[in-house]
């Protein structure tokens, strides 16, 4: 339905005086009766009542009018169709079925809908994308990422309903059924794949550190699950270089199984090693992609070394020693208390200077030599610390204090942090521990620095953990004594040691792998996912290490079988970035270059893409999942073979919910064509008339 309505800027009364000034214009025209005098009165008036017409709307138009029109629409509803694009989705005996019943399926929901409702259409797997041309290759299944991402961007358009096709799988992200509770819609739920149970034995899960030490053993952990079985047994065998490492019997007592199996590994070797780790297959086991994992360490050449100077014992010093040694990759040294000349800084990965200089004893001249390396370091500031000497330091915080008084403060982690991710429940942790004594005073950070932990309680926000690099040397400052009660607490009250040692040890793996002293640095993991691209960084560095920009950096990437690939690095703020894209699963061997003046700087290196078999873990149909989701929204579950129960459903849903939208649109009316045809069609008729009736 359309309405019209004319409105103007001007005043109504003066659409009055156009109306005078037509009726007095008119009058004027028609001033000679003698002209006239054959004519009747009402063929006069007719003639007077055309005139008059055309010159009212000619000076209405001098007003500028402009016309709203409104109109009334009926939208069709959006409803959201989101179908599984994993490989899970077609792990049936018989993918050729599964295949051409999700086709018809999807055939079937666009003709019998398409009329009643505006289908927006989606794939998602390890991304979620649009389109209606599923593959089916997909390494992941992230239910709930994909439910969220399409509800927030179709958010302003107000659904109606969403559909899901999928096997419930979801081998990502959080449990699906979490996130649909907050739609504010039903979801529909159509269940594909294969919901049979067979005899299916796997590995579910393998723990183990991704770094390791030669000669020295790490531990390995590995789950083992199954369903549908029979009474007997499976061989478990861990396999390195070609020859068995370790083996085991695993008995099977019924038809399901759970078991956590212990190993410890060891190798010789530096560099990336790679253990497979079998399990027998099992009478009438249909999938056996499942039964195989490979584990790849990182085994490092020598553990990053660690050194303690402080002028006094503390227990905070225990506790930091303790929390550091729980990885692996660090050993830890704490020198004589006040006597430091035998130790030299170059051969130490971190410097931890545990409230020196002192306020008293220990002072600059003793820790020359450590302040002056390029080794990276970490200053405690406490009750015992010289804030004055600290200050000339150069170490990215300065206190402004003038009473030099102590303050008990609490820690919050700082969300904005970007240089490593903390544990997600450490903020809740923190919160709750002991407070902290600090030097109180104005903190003085310098840009370079990112911060981990505020002051939480005062009334601005003062940094308490900072770190960041400066002129190739890493920093971070903690500003707080008494850490060793919160050791207290995670062994005792919180019965987890996890989130105490997290941010000492992810801030002193930040530190202690530091970059290397030449000129030109590439920076990437040594072990990658098959569904991650492959990332590198690279700084680049002039004699007195400032940096190089506008350099050509290139990297030449070597797979398993020889083949060459040829990169170019892009230049941000930081340095330089190349992004290789998703690269097949293998071992890779990279040499990077790049030019500084006349020089040709060098870089090179070894990284491994791990096959991710994610979607091969569990192949039957998860109907619990989609059911679930079904009904905490509101919504129903069906099966790929009940769409005639599925489709009256919402068409009954989509009838009731469509709705009606106003729309205005404004125009200035001297630009409707009309209006000019108005004028000139009165002006013909009026001279017809005239005309015909012999006036003229």
């Amino acid at each position: 339905m359309t309405g019209v309505i004319f409105s103007t800027a001007y005043p109504e009364i003066f659409i009055l005086l156009c109306l005078a000034f037509a009726w007095f214009l008119m009058r004027l025209l028609y001033r000679h009766a003698s002209a006239f005098e054959n004519l009747g009165r009402w063929q006069l008036w007719t003639l007077k009542g055309l005139r008059f017409a055309v010159l009212f709307l000619m000076t209405v138009l001098l007003l500028s009018p402009v016309v709203k029109l409104k109109k009334k629409t009926k939208n069709k509803p959006v409803v959201l169709v989101l179908q599984d694009n994993s490989s899970s989705m077609l792990n049936h005996p018989d993918s050729l079925k599964i295949r051409s019943t999700l086709d018809s399926l999807k055939r079937r929901v666009a003709s019998n809908l398409s009329g009643l409702a505006d289908l927006k259409w989606y794939l998602f797997a390890d991304s979620v994308q649009e389109g209606t041309a599923p593959d089916y290759k997909g390494n992941l299944s992230d239910y709930s990422d994909a439910i969220q991402s399409v509800a927030a961007q179709h958010a302003y358009e107000k659904p109606v309903a969403m559909l899901i096709v999928g096997d419930g799988i979801y081998n990502a992200g959080q449990n699906p059924v979490n996130t649909v509770r907050t739609l504010g819609y039903p979801v529909y739920s159509v269940i594909e794949g294969d919901t049979t149970v067979h005899s299916d034995i796997r590995i579910s899960q393998v723990r183990a550190n991704t770094t390791a030490f030669p000669g020295k053993a790490f531990p390995v952990e590995v789950e083992i699950a199954g369903n549908g079985l029979k009474s007997g047994q499976t061989r478990i065998s861990i396999t390195h270089d070609g020859k068995v490492v370790e083996q085991r019997i695993v008995p099977i007592a019924g038809s399901s199984v759970f078991r956590r199996e212990s190993f410890r590994l060891k190798s010789e070797k530096p560099g990336l090693q790679h253990y497979q780790i079998q399990l027998s297959p099992v009478s009438g086991e249909q999938n056996t992609a499942n039964n195989t994992r490979v584990l790849t360490v990182d085994v490092l050449n020598s553990q990053r070394k660690i050194l303690i100077l402080a002028g006094a014992p503390h227990p905070d010093i225990g506790a930091l020693t303790e929390a550091l040694e729980s990885d692996p990759q660090f050993k830890v040294v704490v020198a004589p208390f006040g006597h430091f000349g035998d130790y030299s800084p170059e051969k130490f990965n971190l410097l931890i200077f545990y409230q020196v200089p002192e306020s008293k004893d220990v002072g600059i001249s003793d820790l020359k030599k450590f302040i002056d390396s390029r080794t990276s370091r970490w200053y405690f500031l406490g009750t015992q610390s010289s804030i004055s000497a600290f200050n000339k330091l150069n170490g990215g915080m300065k206190i402004v204090s003038e009473n030099k008084q102590l303050a008990d403060v609490q820690m919050k982690v700082n969300p904005g942090f970007g240089l490593f991710h903390p544990d997600i429940r450490l903020n809740d942790w923190l919160g709750a521990q002991t407070p902290l004594v600090i030097p109180e005073g104005k903190v003085e950070t310098e840009p370079f620095m990112e911060t981990l932990f505020y002051q939480s309680g005062s009334g601005e926000e003062k940094p308490a953990l900072i770190m960041g690099e400066q002129s190739g040397v890493k920093k971070a400052v903690f500003d707080g004594e008494g850490i060793w009660r919160w050791r207290i607490s995670a062994r005792s009250v919180d019965g987890d040691k996890a989130l105490f040692n997290d941010w000492i040890v992810n801030t002193a793996r930040y530190l202690a792998l530091k970059r290397n002293e030449d000129q030109f640095n590439v920076h990437f993991n040594r072990m990658v996912q098959a569904n991650e691209a492959v990332h590198f960084s690279a700084t680049l560095f002039n004699a007195i290490y400032e940096p190089v920009h506008n350099s050509a950096v290139t990297l030449d990437l070597t797979n398993a079988s020889g083949k060459l690939f040829h990169y170019v690095f892009t230049e941000d703020n930081d340095g330089y970035e190349l992004n290789a894209g998703h690269l097949p699963p293998g071992s890779y061997h990279f040499s990077a270059t790049a030019k500084v003046g006349a020089d040709s700087l060098k870089e090179s290196g070894d990284f491994e893409v791990m096959a991710a078999r994610t979607e091969m873990l569990e192949t039957r149909a998860n109907q619990q999942i989609m059911t679930a989701v079904a009904q905490y929204s509101g919504g129903k579950v069906y099966f790929a073979n009940q769409l005639d129960q599925l489709f009256p459903d919402l068409k009954k849903l989509l009838q009731s919910r469509s709705e009606q939208t106003e729309e205005v649109v404004m125009m200035d009316a001297i630009r409707y064509e009309f209006v000019l045809f108005l004028l000139i069609a009165l002006l013909a008729v009026e001279w017809f008339l005239r005309r015909y009736w012999g006036s003229y």
